[in-house]
């Protein structure tokens, strides 16, 4: 049984493998334009939209009009449309007194709670810029971020959409230092994804896009509570241009406690799930390119394989400690104390792959580290990370598969519970 369970994990380890080296060499041979995009310059600015959708964001709308308000770019250029979309609690109000006080800039508006895509739609409609993107009501810019951003559409004209850096904002739970490694991950594969055209969602913290891209693919959709990964398959399949601005720095509030960290993800892997099957016409077809060839297979591929390989250790794990208990009833307990020599050091195949992909996956936070102009506290966060994600991940997914496979109603995670 045993071997073949290990069998069946050597195409997950090759594929895995092949994924990494594929985005290292894929950034490598494009480290030189990677450099060059952060000299790109801002000669032109175009007129922009920031939609800012919120529910019950009493505690943290404030700071992020302030944010938005302390942008360097140009007064004149930057409207700013706050959604209320039904608050309960004092969200309006303080919209309100920010409309009162920027009347120029700032725009509060009020609807039934309907979900985040008909806030933001509401204020696609109201806007008549060059340039539209939503900030989530959680989330803070820094003062460069837009100005970097908008250099990117000015250098190409074939580039519709931008996406940010986003960074966990002063994570202080164990819960948040373990999402700021997992966000220092996306930096580099959004980098990495960005040369290969092939970047998997457009995050709804401060990406930015053409107006005409809602004209040629149309507005937001529910698309199972995740709208920023539907829209991004939806640009994919119109062969819209997407990049990555990686000295953009946005951050966000992450999820505190547990429960918060667990409803998120279930949202965001069960909607990855279903809007993958959606566009299951995307898959493995030459004219989408390599998103359409590679990333959005392989992805969708890893969350079975993750489940698999979950199942895999858990079996080992029970496997190791039956066979102890079984030496204990027939020969009785003797403690000693452990020998570590390298002669006893597990060298199969196995061990040895997972070693160099660790090694690579190092690399790769090493890489993002540089990437970005936060550096946040990496050698305090990282034995979080690696500790409590693997313990996390396989309840996530496998709730995800089973929800999507049984086609559960999933109104509740509407809104994420970060409590």
């Amino acid at each position: 049984m045993e071997n073949i369970l290990q069998g069946l994990m050597y195409p997950f380890l090759f594929l895995s493998m092949y994924f990494q080296i594929f985005l290292l060499m894929s950034f490598f041979e494009n480290r030189k334009k990677i450099k060059e995009e952060e000299f790109f310059e801002t000669e032109h600015y175009p007129t922009v939209t920031v939609a800012v959708p919120c529910w019950n964001e009493e505690k943290t709308l404030a700071a992020t009009l302030d944010s938005l308000l302390s942008l360097n770019y140009p007064k004149e250029k930057l409207y700013i449309i706050v959604v209320d979309d039904g608050s309960r609690d004092g969200t309006f109000q303080i919209a309100q007194e920010y409309e009162k006080n920027n009347p120029q800039q700032i725009k509060a508006l009020t609807k039934s709670n309907g979900g985040k895509h008909t806030a933001v739609n509401l204020a696609l409609a109201q806007s008549k810029a060059d340039l539209f993107g939503c900030l989530d009501a959680d989330s803070f810019v820094s003062p460069d971020s837009l100005k970097i951003i908008v250099s990117y559409f000015n250098k190409n004209n074939k580039v519709m959409a931008v996406t940010p850096c986003m960074h966990i904002r002063n994570p202080k739970s164990l819960i948040q230092r373990m999402q700021a490694i997992e966000y220092l991950m996306g930096i580099f594969l959004r980098k990495a994804f960005g040369q290969l055209d092939a970047i998997q969602v457009t995050p709804g913290p401060f990406s930015i896009f053409r107006k005409s891209v809602f004209e040629t693919i149309g507005n937001y959709r529910k698309a199972h509570n995740t709208e920023d990964y539907e829209i991004t398959l939806r640009m994919h399949k119109h062969h819209l241009k997407i990049a990555n601005a990686h000295k953009a720095l946005v951050y966000t509030i992450g999820p505190a406690t547990v429960k918060g960290y667990f409803f998120q993800r279930l949202r965001w892997v069960r909607g990855f799930l279903e809007n993958s099957l959606d566009y299951k016409e995307i898959f493995f077809k030459k004219e989408y390119g390599n998103f359409g060839m590679f990333t959005l297979p392989v992805a969708f591929t890893f969350v079975f394989y993750g489940l698999y390989v979950a199942f895999f250790m858990l079996y080992i794990f029970v496997s190791h400690w039956v066979g102890v208990v079984e030496r204990w009833l027939a020969v009785g307990i003797h403690l000693r104390v452990p020998i570590f020599d390298l002669f006893y050091f597990s060298t199969t195949t196995i061990t040895f792959i997972g070693m160099v992909m660790f090694t690579m996956f190092l690399l790769v936070l090493y890489i993002a580290n540089i990437l970005t102009d936060d550096k946040q506290e990496f050698y305090r966060n990282f034995p979080i990370y690696f500790f409590f994600y693997p313990i996390f991940i396989p309840f996530i997914l496998g709730r995800s598969v089973f929800d999507t496979l049984t086609s559960r109603k999933n109104e509740w995670v509407l809104q994420d519970n970060k409590k």
